[in-house]
């Protein structure tokens, strides 16, 4: 059933063989029913799409702040941000081939400055992020604070930490979960303001092996 909403009629639902739902802060509608056949450029966004979003799903808190500021067309959201950056930047290969280019992933982007000489090495249950505090930097202060996430694209899954070390400390430890088995780990760095008002570009990092006992 399709619902009125808005001063002016804002549908969404199923009427007859449509539906209504939002995209972009726009209502846009579609036929219900299987497509048959797609061209090979739809089929290719619909790869892009089935790559990117469960690489940020596990991610959904952190990009919340990583493109709370961004500026956005109207409309848009965080997700809608994070998706659109990715899905063509963050994805290499040429069609059916396609994967995630995790170098060139974006998981912020703002004015400050980004991490300089990002390093990451596993010490323990932990990885420990590394960084020059640069603070003569443009758009760097002593006070921003690092963002560290481990991406596992092996299960889907990340930590992250959003509100780690403060610039001038040049090094911080993200806790990763207990792993049985060899695991890769892509890891990925950012500063945010103390105020909260702006975060940096995201750096990455560099890939590390979680070396398993299975014992």
């Amino acid at each position: 059933m399709a619902k009125l909403d808005g001063a002016f009629g804002d549908f969404h639902g199923k009427m007859g063989n449509m539906v209504f739902y939002k995209l972009n802060g726009k209502t846009v509608g579609r036929t219900i029913g299987k497509v048959e056949n797609f061209t090979e450029k739809q089929e290719e966004v619909l790869k892009r799409t089935e790559l990117i979003s469960p690489f940020l799903n596990p991610l959904i808190d952190f990009i919340r702040i990583g493109f709370k500021n961004t500026p956005k067309p109207w409309g848009w959201d965080f997700y809608s941000v994070a998706t659109s950056m990715n899905k063509p930047g963050a994805i290499k290969g040429k069609y059916p081939d396609l994967k995630i280019d995790y170098e060139k992933v974006i998981l912020s982007k703002g004015a400050i400055a980004p991490p300089k000489n990002p390093k990451v090495k596993l010490t323990g249950n932990s990885v420990e992020f590394s960084w020059d505090p640069d603070t003569d930097a443009n758009g760097a202060e002593t006070r921003d604070q690092v963002m560290l996430v481990a991406y596992f694209p092996e299960t889907l899954k990340a930590v992250f930490l959003s509100s780690g070390a403060r610039r001038t400390e040049g090094v911080d430890q993200l806790k990763l979960p207990s792993f049985n088995e060899d695991t890769i780990i892509e890891t990925y760095m950012s500063f945010i303001a103390d105020d909260r008002t702006d975060v940096s570009n995201s750096v990455y990092a560099g890939q590390l092996t979680w070396k398993g006992d299975p014992s």
